[in-house]
């Protein structure tokens, strides 16, 4: 299982465009085969903030919903209004971790 956190920073007189977009994008993007989760929340002290929280069954189910369609088109009309690059974070449980010290 893989998790994603992509934060995007849009500009304050455009959130009204995005809105439409990112809409579209989650309801294509939760029917994706191997999407677990696609949740998008903005952040109450910093207008524009917006962060997705993704869950998907592998790196290839990621790496086939950024290749889409939709994700192909949606972003970058979403990203024309953006005051700053966006910041990815890829997570894993730290369980995974453990498994070389568990076989020791």
């Amino acid at each position: 299982m893989l998790k994603l956190i992509a934060e995007d920073f849009i500009q304050e007189d455009k959130i009204d465009v995005v809105l439409p977009l990112y809409q579209e994008l989650i309801e294509k993007t939760k029917q994706e085969q191997g999407c677990i989760a696609y949740d998008l929340y903005h952040d109450l002290k910093q207008r524009g903030h917006f962060v997705f929280i993704e869950e998907w069954i592998d790196r290839a189910a990621l790496d086939a919903h950024v290749e889409s369609e939709h994700f192909q088109r949606l972003v970058p009309l979403i990203d024309a209004h953006k005051r700053q690059n966006g910041v990815f974070t890829h997570l894993q449980s730290y369980e995974a971790l453990l498994t070389p010290l568990r076989s020791v």
